[in-house]
């Protein structure tokens, strides 16, 4: 059964920038979400997450509140479920990649996203053995995205998710992310400067500037 996510959400930092984003995301569908540095897009990512706290508004999933200021709901970001791919990896310097992947994991037998699945798709199985620091950027980046989709997220943020990846590889391993989004049904969000990758999204495309969100279609 696919979820949306609905979203209507202001920030202001300290310095008065403000953000601001009311939409929809549909289940089984990945949003692409463009716009120049420092518009507010990583922004909107950690708001969604719980990493930052919303001035007011609502984000739902399904019927599940993540956060409402009218009835006080914030639940914590590791009660959220949401799966969040920062631009740089958050691997661990002394876990092994086998042991990174499986961090936070959680076992879900009806999910696309298994690790033998994800080793074979993302084509790391010679490297799990090996530590973060004998990792090239590009196996960072897949290995760090495995992590993501095996902790079985109810939402997918990828912010310049496979930069270091050469395209025809990141366009395999981006393929299999939407086929598992479509049969997992959660919604997805992309954030990405990657005209070839955006090119082959085929859910909505919204646009932030100076901390606004607007829908551009598709």
């Amino acid at each position: 059964m696919n979820v949306s996510l609905n979203v209507d959400v202001n920030f202001m930092y300290p310095s008065g920038f403000e953000v601001g984003a009311c939409f929809e995301a549909a289940g089984g569908k990945t949003v692409s979400l463009v716009g120049p540095s420092g518009s507010g897009k990583s922004t909107l990512l950690s708001l969604l997450s719980g990493l930052l706290n919303p001035r007011d508004g609502r984000i739902e999933v399904g019927k599940r509140l993540l956060y409402c200021s009218e009835q006080s709901t914030n639940l914590k970001p590791w009660h959220r479920k949401v799966g969040l791919l920062f631009q740089h990896d958050t691997l661990f310097p002394h876990l092994t990649v086998r042991k990174n992947l499986l961090f936070g994991a959680r076992p879900d037998s009806d999910s696309p996203w298994q690790l033998n699945e994800i080793v074979n798709a993302f084509e790391i199985s010679e490297l799990l053995d090996r530590i973060p620091d004998q990792l090239s950027g590009g196996q960072r980046d897949r290995v760090a995205l495995g992590r993501t989709l095996l902790s079985q997220p109810d939402v997918l943020l990828l912010d310049e998710p496979l930069s270091s990846v050469e395209e025809e590889l990141r366009n395999r391993v981006f393929d299999f992310v939407e086929q598992g989004v479509a049969k997992q049904g959660i919604p997805s969000i992309l954030v990405s400067h990657d005209s070839g990758l955006l090119s082959r999204v085929k859910g909505p495309v919204f646009e932030m500037a100076g901390g606004k969100l607007s829908g551009l279609g598709r």
